[in-house]
């Protein structure tokens, strides 16, 4: 009787005595907030990592323009820029938890009115500001927040690695079943799939597992928006905040992947399969550079992330031989790319301190948006007028290695940072 009386008591344990469930007494361990925030934002994700499967399908259906049919990609990283500042300071001083759960909704209402819309104002509105700020706010920003409270200097940045092979994930995951659904029943289809799998998957598992540990929640602090000031006038972060700008121009090359691999001769098919094989590549890079960043210190981690991506998309603007061949570029040239965000993300968040990593890690992100902005529609504009992405690939090629070599040998010669806002670990840069 003493075994059943101990087994049945413990779920009592986290109610109310208004038999309502208790948030605050249900304990769940790091790891678990770390794999349901990774399985979270993997559904997430999706409202960026897609977009390649859309292009065609709705540049077809319209009959507008590569550069008209890139407009709402380019509002939606505006937005996703707007939305990390925005719900970066929200989540400073109330808490991730209601940010992300906010967001999730505020996407799925994005991609209901993407199924809807008719035009390029619409899909502007809908897919471009509604799901671009949801990104904002349920995306790998916020989210990497809420995981760096829960873990220490020394595993940080594996752990921030974990969490950013969600967005890689995505892809590999869902972009087979995507273009199942868009090819067979059309684009709205998939956008209103997109909305059923948040609402009914992504949301309640944020609601099981966005939660911060209970110390964060009892001291928070709220700042004003001046306290940021001194950081934003430090070179070294300068330097971050120029490489963070290159890296969302490189984004270009997910925005266009199946375009891309049309352009060198390969089938939509193909296309898909590289989004398949970019996800594979992301996740592990994440997970590799997150782990040496740990060992061997970010800023040196950081720049050899751009080095390898700039060398990979070098080789990508020549003519490409096969289909095996043009994977493993894809796989060099922008695996790597949340490899280089998941390390920039943690020493946002070490060298700002909690208190203020969401607001930096916001404003790093409204930089990295105005270049995920303007490359794809750069790219296309190039495209249009060229009938080929290699020329545009070549000069991304220089920026990349060009960053690679400024964030090494400044975050290196430099090391001295604004004081930390009310503590933190001790950056490994």
């Amino acid at each position: 009787m003493a075994i059943r009386r101990r087994v049945f008591e413990l779920p009592f344990n986290v109610w109310h005595k208004n038999n309502t469930p208790s948030l605050a007494a249900m304990k769940i361990s790091r790891t678990t907030v770390l794999l349901l925030s990774t399985a979270v934002v993997t559904m997430t994700s999706i409202g960026m990592s897609s977009f390649s499967l859309f292009l065609r399908p709705m540049e077809a259906d319209f009959g507008w323009s590569r550069a008209m049919v890139t407009l709402p990609y380019m509002f939606a990283m505006l937005g996703w820029g707007a939305g990390a500042v925005l719900f970066g300071k929200l989540a400073d001083d109330y808490g991730a938890r209601r940010v992300i759960l906010g967001g999730i909704l505020l996407m799925a209402a994005g991609f209901f009115g993407m199924s809807l819309s008719s035009n390029v104002w619409q899909l502007s509105l809908t897919y471009g500001l509604m799901v671009g700020l949801a990104m904002g706010a349920c995306g790998l920003a916020i989210a990497s927040l809420l995981v760096s409270q829960h873990y220490e200097a020394k595993s940080r940045g594996l752990a921030v690695s974990v969490l950013q092979t969600s967005a890689p994930l995505s892809p590999l995951l869902f972009a087979a079943p995507l273009y199942f659904l868009i090819n067979r029943f059309g684009w709205r289809a998939g956008a209103l799939s997109t909305t059923i799998l948040l609402m009914v998957v992504a949301l309640p598992l944020a609601w099981l597992g966005a939660r911060e540990p209970r110390a964060a929640g009892s001291q928070r602090v709220r700042l004003g928006w001046g306290a940021c000031l001194p950081y934003l006038r430090n070179r070294s972060m300068l330097v971050m905040f120029a490489a963070r700008f290159s890296c969302g121009v490189a984004f270009f090359q997910i925005a266009h992947l199946v375009a891309l691999a049309l352009s060198k001769g390969f089938t939509a098919a193909t296309g898909a399969a590289a989004v398949s094989v970019f996800g594979a590549a992301a996740a592990a890079s994440a997970l590799l550079f997150g782990w040496l960043s740990d060992r061997y210190g970010r800023a040196r981690m950081l720049a050899l992330s751009y080095v390898v991506r700039g060398v990979g998309t070098f080789f990508l603007s020549f003519e490409v031989a096969n289909e095996l061949v043009f994977f493993i570029l894809v796989a060099v040239a922008i695996g790597p790319t949340f490899g280089t965000v998941a390390v920039q993300n943690v020493m946002f968040y070490e060298i700002a301190g909690p208190r203020l990593a969401g607001i930096i890690l916001g404003l790093s992100f409204i930089v990295h948006q105005i270049g995920s902005a303007g490359g794809p529609m750069f790219a296309s504009i190039v495209f249009d007028r060229t009938g080929s992405y290699d020329g545009f690939m070549a000069v991304m090629a220089l920026i990349l290695l060009a960053s690679g070599a400024l964030v090494y040998s400044n975050t290196n010669r430099q090391r001295h940072f604004p004081e930390l806002a009310f503590g933190s670990s001790p950056a490994r840069l």
